[in-house]
């Protein structure tokens, strides 16, 4: 195990570009027995659409049904994903409610996987989705290889991040002074300018002047939606 993921460390911390990363990736999912490597990044900001990049080594017939039913909205996995980090192995009751999506994966040669979600700084997520066509997932198998599938997740997951992020949630570059993650935090908290600064021991308008920066700096109109993404951007 530890030669396998000092492997994987070396691949992620040499790639010189998204394709390349990528690569090592299906090729990692090939040594740990799997045909087919997913993964969903989706950014947190903005909240009301947040941007999701998909990378996957699926079928083209598979992705056009996939996306043509829209099965992302009924898909077992992705709902499993949202609600917690455990690791789930595909069956026919994880997809109970699901059955045309389980069938139709089913006739494309998806048969058997495994799935786990991630949850990283700045609002980050990703999703986890490794199968194969042949040979269900054995005990022995599970318990050989959980530790590898899970530290996987994470190395994907950091790779992948630090090749989209930038692109997907440029907010995500973006610093605050120590003044104005404290005005920050506390509007956060519901105080208003004047209850801030007798709080913090400064010129209401000083206040003002911080919250406006942190406005500009991250693009939004009022002092709400900007404790909101300093929030979902661990910025505070």
């Amino acid at each position: 195990m530890d030669s396998w993921i000092e492997e994987q460390l070396q691949m992620l911390s040499s790639v010189k570009d998204k394709d390349e990363l990528i690569d090592g990736l299906f090729k990692s999912a090939k040594l740990l027995g799997f045909d087919y490597f997913a993964y969903g990044l989706q950014v947190s900001v903005p909240v009301t659409a947040p941007k999701v990049e998909l990378i996957n080594n699926y079928p083209d017939q598979w992705k056009e049904l996939y996306h043509k039913n829209q099965y992302v909205n009924i898909d077992p996995t992705v709902q499993h994903g949202i609600q917690t980090t455990r690791p789930a192995i595909w069956s026919e009751s994880l997809f109970s409610e699901s059955r045309p999506l389980w069938e139709d994966a089913n006739a494309h040669g998806l048969r058997y996987g495994w799935v786990q979600s991630t949850y990283g700084q700045k609002g980050v997520s990703g999703l986890l989705t490794l199968a194969r066509s042949e040979d269900p997932l054995s005990n022995s198998e599970l318990i050989k290889k959980t530790p590898l599938l899970v530290w996987f997740t994470q190395l994907a997951h950091l790779g992948l991040q630090d090749v989209f992020l930038s692109e997907m949630m440029p907010q995500a570059e973006i610093t605050l002074t120590n003044r104005e993650s404290e005005v920050i935090r506390w509007t956060a908290d519901g105080k208003t300018s004047y209850e801030i600064s007798v709080i913090v021991g400064i010129g209401e308008r000083t206040v003002n002047f911080h919250l406006n920066n942190v406005m500009k700096k991250l693009n939004v109109t009022n002092k709400t939606a900007a404790a909101v993404q300093a929030v979902l951007l661990g910025l505070i």
